[in-house]
């Protein structure tokens, strides 16, 4: 019969007794989910750069507003699924290492110095509330980051249901809606709810109980926990709070949300222009020697749609057949003010095609060149575009220079240059 110590020594080392209950279950979502995660950016990124040109500047503003706020949801939960699985790899690792060596750190044989000894021991503690120590940590940030997106995804909610009624009220009504008019109606939501959190936090116990003052103030703020505000509607955020403080919690989630929003921002940026980052300060500026310019995104062979704006494109630098295919994209911000300006509001579509052509002449080698635009579409992008076929089976050989006029009297009017070659 075998005695007891034996039974305890051939039993093999479970987990600690505290482990947290939920440690397979994160384990679980976060290496199924972190795959997603890190591919959900990139998929925001070509989402909002593929619909942007379809609106005019002030609409594209808004809808890079929601953009920011959804990828800055998107980079909080990748980075805090990759951050938890590291995490509980490292408790796991410390669990393995504590049933190989179940008497913890052998200080003796570790050749440091007294006081170096005292000092890390004393740090370290027990092996046991290391991986106590670990096994929290692990859940908190898991605990955070999806509290924290949770509450960022809510944001992007409504300010896409914001962003969706002006659209419709620009449409129905004609009544243009801005950016500040979107702000303006966030800062009269939330006034009202930040006065009276600081009015009950300093006079509420001054209140007489069931009086009409207190029974308007928990109106109001019954009213703002069901609509999603108050720490009732996210249990998570008011256990870290009461325990860590709620000073220190409101400024690690400030920081977090603001250091999201500038990454998001950031990839935005080169996403729309990659030559920004780099040492390139001398090299040329292909903006200011336009008609030297070879720019990939005039050419359909080799132009990036999802990063790159959109521009008047043909089909390759090497012409080989007798016809280039020039295509212009309509752009609202620019072509839909010069049509304002320049055609009578309800034009027929022949009237509008003229007026679009008289805004996009075209000029082969600096001559005028008589061109006749197709009514068409960006076949790639399916936007619409102005689409002319120009013969150059006359042209000889070596570079050409085709330039495209942009609609007068606009901030951005500068003619387009393509060179090519025959």
């Amino acid at each position: 019969m075998t005695a007891p110590d034996e039974q305890d020594k051939a039993a093999p080392l479970g987990l600690p007794r505290d482990t947290t209950p939920t440690w397979e279950v994160e384990l679980l979502i976060s290496g199924v989910a972190v795959f997603a995660m890190l591919q959900l950016p990139e998929l925001l990124d070509r989402v909002v750069l593929d619909w942007s040109p379809r609106f005019i500047d002030r609409w594209a503003k808004l809808l890079w507003v929601v953009y920011v706020y959804a990828k800055s949801a998107a980079l909080i939960l990748a980075t805090t699924f990759v951050i938890h699985l590291l995490l509980r790899a490292r408790w796991i690792a410390l669990v393995g290492m504590l049933s190989i060596y179940p008497k913890g750190v052998d200080w003796n044989n570790l050749h440091v110095g007294p006081n170096a000894r005292e000092v890390e021991s004393e740090r370290m503690g027990r092996m046991e509330d290391s991986i106590e120590r670990a096994d929290n940590r692990a859940t908190m940030v898991f605990a955070m980051g999806v509290v924290l997106a949770s509450i960022l995804f809510g944001v992007t909610l409504g300010v896409a249901v914001l962003l969706g009624g002006a659209l419709w009220i620009d449409t129905q009504f004609g009544i243009p809606i801005s950016t500040e008019w979107i702000v303006w109606c966030f800062v009269l939501f939330i006034v009202p709810y930040a006065f009276a959190m600081f009015f009950d936090r300093h006079y509420g116990a001054q209140l007489t109980t069931g009086g009409r003052a207190q029974r308007f103030l928990r109106a109001l703020l019954r009213g703002y926990a069901r609509i999603g505000l108050g720490m009732s509607n996210n249990p998570a955020m008011a256990l870290l709070s009461s325990h860590h403080g709620r000073r220190r919690t409101i400024l690690m989630t400030i920081s977090v949300f603001m250091l999201a929003a500038f990454a998001a921002s950031t990839s935005y940026l080169y996403a729309r222009n990659p030559d920004l980052f780099g040492s390139y300060a001398r090299f040329p500026d292909p903006n200011e020697l336009d008609a030297r310019s070879v720019d990939p995104s005039h050419y359909e062979d080799r132009r990036d749609v999802a990063r790159e704006p959109a521009v008047p494109y043909i089909q390759s630098p090497v012409i080989i057949g007798p016809y280039v295919q020039l295509v212009v994209p309509y752009a609202p911000d620019r072509d839909g003010v010069a049509l304002q300006k320049q055609c009578p509001d309800r034009a027929d579509a022949a009237t509008t095609l003229a007026c679009l052509q008289r805004n996009h002449r075209v000029l082969l080698d600096e001559k005028p060149l008589a061109v006749d635009y197709d009514v068409g579409q960006d076949a790639r992008t399916n936007r619409p575009a102005l689409v002319a076929m120009i013969d150059v089976r006359t042209l000889p050989r070596g570079r050409h220079l085709l330039r495209i006029g942009q609609p007068p009297h606009h901030e951005d009017a500068e003619d387009t240059f393509i060179p090519f070659w025959r």
